[in-house]
């Protein structure tokens, strides 16, 4: 019985700390879930927070993407823009406009004819485009009728109007540094000492193509120019060459030049059938060919602040057995260019019939005439910039060869605009 209540004792004892081990097994079970669980919402919380700082700069980072976005298409606008004005820019830097009006009163004086006075007006109107490097083109158009030695217009016909013509039609190709072609209508490649009309006009524009070169005071220029294309015959050319040379920093320079028509013998005098005072056959046909060696001195300085120029040229006419030289002397002082700036400038010319052919020598002199002399006055005086007054009287004889001489005297009042 003894035996018995013990062994009833330990078990209540037994069972005590049983009941104690299971309340501390419950009580560290209970412990570690709620330490789980607090650690949980913890790593969550954690989560939450990185997420939301992910998801702001993410935000913060496309924000920027745009402004990116928008900053580079905004640039490559601008870039584009500006590449098209810079193109723009460039290619009307390559274009330029040229031209003059000159409004003109003439007083001709001729022996045996009545008096005459007119008002004639020039316009001119060019373009010119620089196409690369080492290629030009010009383009110009002007007032006056198919005379090739003016583009002068009378002020008549009841107030009609007036016509435009192709004055000039170009190109310009730099070979190499010191070589050019030109080709088409052209200014007059060939140089005129003292800009004298003895042999050549100042508004003869020739057709065809040149050569220039010009290298350490050289100058050399060759060309051909058709004067008459024929469908069934040899066409009319003129063929010439000339050297130029300028002797350093002296101021003097001198040319040679030779100029040979091919086919101009028995035609009919061209444009209008005048002989211009070149010498005809029985059938009214141009009896002479023309070959013109010619040769020019020319002396440029200062004097009083103001350019001088001194000049002289002579020419002469090997085809022909007589009446065949001319030559022209002359001086021009001071330059035309701004308010106040004046020029003055003579000359005297002395031309025989048949030294040149007379259809291409200065339109003005004599009435357009060779075997004649005489005296050119000019002066010049600047109104304003790109403005000018000018002056020109011509005191000349025709007819030279002839037993009587005809008085020819010219007046010429201009009035000159200009831009470019």
């Amino acid at each position: 019985m003894k035996h018995m209540s013990l062994k009833i004792h330990a078990f209540v004892i037994l069972g005590k700390h049983m009941k104690k081990s299971v309340l501390l097994i419950f009580v560290l079970f209970s412990t570690s879930f709620a330490s789980a669980s607090d650690d949980a919402a913890a790593e969550l919380a954690a989560l939450k927070s990185q997420l939301k700082m992910l998801t702001e700069r993410l935000a913060v980072l496309e924000a920027k993407q745009e402004q990116t976005a928008t900053a580079v298409t905004e640039a490559t606008t601008q870039v584009t823009e500006q590449q098209t004005k810079a193109n723009k820019e460039d290619w009307t830097s390559r274009i330029s406009l040229s031209g003059d009006l000159r409004d003109r009163m003439e007083y001709i004086d001729e022996r045996g004819k009545d008096v005459r006075t007119r008002n004639r007006v020039r316009a001119r109107l060019g373009i010119k485009a620089k196409v690369n490097d080492r290629l030009n083109v010009g383009i110009q158009l002007a007032s006056g009728s198919d005379d090739p030695t003016s583009t002068n217009q009378t002020l008549d016909g009841s107030f009609s109007t007036k016509g435009i013509n192709l004055d000039l039609a170009y190109f310009d190709w730099n070979l190499t540094d010191s070589l050019s072609l030109i080709g088409g209508k052209m200014k007059n490649p060939v140089h005129k000492a003292g800009k004298t009309p003895l042999i050549w006009d100042g508004d003869l524009n020739p057709e065809g193509a040149a050569f220039k070169y010009s290298n350490q005071g050289w100058e050399a220029t060759a060309f051909v120019f058709s004067v008459d294309e024929k469908s069934g015959d040899d066409d009319t050319l003129l063929t010439g060459a000339q050297v130029l040379k300028s002797f350093g920093d002296t101021g003097f320079q001198a040319s040679l030049g030779y100029y040979d028509y091919l086919k101009l013998k028995g035609n009919t005098p061209f444009i209008d059938g005048k002989a211009r005072g070149n010498t005809l056959d029985a059938n009214g046909r141009i009896a002479n060919d023309f070959n013109m060696v010619e040769a020019s001195a020319e002396y440029g300085t200062t004097w009083l602040d103001h350019p001088l120029n001194l000049f002289a040229t002579y020419v002469e006419n090997t085809a022909a057995d007589d009446e065949n030289q001319g030559y022209a002397l002359g001086v021009n002082w001071g330059k035309v260019k701004n308010r106040g700036s004046w020029s003055v400038g003579y000359s005297y010319l002395d031309l025989e019939a048949d030294a040149v052919y007379a259809l291409f020598n200065d339109s003005d002199f004599a009435g357009g005439e060779t075997n004649s002399k005489g005296h050119i006055l000019k002066a010049g005086y600047g109104l304003n910039k790109n403005m000018s007054f000018g002056l020109t009287y011509i005191a000349s004889e025709q007819d030279q060869n002839k037993a009587n001489q005809v008085p020819y005297d010219r007046l010429q009042l201009d009035l000159k605009f200009k831009f470019k």
